[in-house]
C-alpha cells in the first residue's frame, strides 16, 4: 500500500516579547513557535537479501578450512551464473573448542551474501544452494535508487505541510505572519530485520535435490522525512 500521510506536532509556543524588537527589518514584538512536520510513506520493498552459510568442526584445523573453503567456493560458483543476482562473501570465522584447557577440535563457518530484485530466480537459487549450505536468513528493504526518489517527494510534502501549519497557528495567533527562524530536514526509514529461517543441515545429493524453494513475501517498508523548526510570529498584539 503506498499511502502518504502528514502529521504535524506542535512542540511548544513561547512568547518572545519585546526582546525581538528591532531583529531585522521589523520593529514590531514576536512569538516563537517550535514546529514538527512528518511526511509518511508505505512503500513496497524491491530488493530481497538472503544469508548462507557453510559450518562444521574438525580435530585437523587445516582440513576443516579446506572443506569450507571448498564448500563456499562451489556455492559462489553456481550463485554467479545468475546474472540478477549480487554475490558476496561474509563473515568468516575460525575458532578452537576446549575440553576445560585443553583444544579439542576446531569449529569453523563462512558466509555467502545474496542480493536480488528478481524475488523467484533468488528463492529459486536458495533452493539449489540449501543443499550444500544452511540458509541463516532472509530480509527485504527498498533499493537505494527508490528510497532516493521517494525521499525526495516526502521532502517536498514535509516542507509544504510544515509552512502550511506555520501560516494556520499564525493566523490563529493573530499574528500578520510568519518567518521561518531556523529548520533540519532529516529522512528516516530502515530496512526491516531479516526473517529467521528455519536452518537445514547439509545432506546428501539425492536428498538435496528434492529441497523447496522458499516461500517468500516481501512486504513493505514505512518511509518518512521529518522537518523540526522553529517560526517567528510577526506583528503579535
Amino acid at each position: 500500500m503506498k499511502k502518504t500521510l502528514a502529521a504535524l506536532l506542535l512542540l511548544a509556543v513561547t512568547a518572545a516579547g519585546p526582546a525581538f524588537a528591532g531583529h531585522g527589518h521589523h520593529d514590531q514584538p514576536l512569538g516563537q513557535v517550535s514546529l514538527q512536520a512528518n511526511a509518511l510513506r508505505e512503500v513496497d520493498n524491491d530488493t530481497m537479501r538472503a544469508t548462507l552459510y557453510a559450518e562444521d568442526e574438525d580435530a585437523n584445523a587445516t582440513k576443516l578450512a579446506d572443506r569450507i573453503n571448498r564448500v563456499i567456493a562451489e556455492g559462489v560458483r553456481t550463485a554467479k551464473q545468475e546474472s540478477k543476482v549480487k554475490v558476496t562473501t561474509g563473515v568468516y570465522q575460525t575458532y578452537p573448542v576446549y575440553d576445560k584447557t585443553r583444544i579439542v577440535r576446531w569449529r569453523a563457518r563462512s558466509e555467502i551474501v545474496l542480493e536480488s530484485r528478481d524475488f523467484k530466480v533468488l528463492s529459486d537459487l536458495l533452493g539449489t544452494l540449501q543443499g550444500s549450505l544452511k540458509l541463516g536468513g532472509i530480509g527485504f528493504s527498498v533499493s537505494d535508487e527508490a528510497r532516493r526518489a521517494i525521499e525526495d517527494e516526502l521532502t517536498k510534502e514535509a516542507i509544504a505541510e510544515f509552512r502550511r501549519r506555520a501560516e494556520l497557528i499564525a493566523t490563529s495567533f493573530g499574528a500578520s505572519g510568519f518567518r521561518i527562524k531556523d529548520a533540519a530536514v532529516n529522512a528516516d526509514g530502515g530496512m526491516p530485520p531479516p526473517r529467521p529461517m528455519l536452518m537445514m543441515a547439509m545432506r546428501g545429493k539425492a536428498e538435496a535435490d528434492a529441497v523447496a524453494a522458499p516461500a517468500v513475501e516481501a512486504g513493505t517498508s514505512r518511509l518518512s522525512v521529518n522537518v523540526n523548526g522553529n517560526v517567528l510570529l510577526e506583528g503579535l498584539q
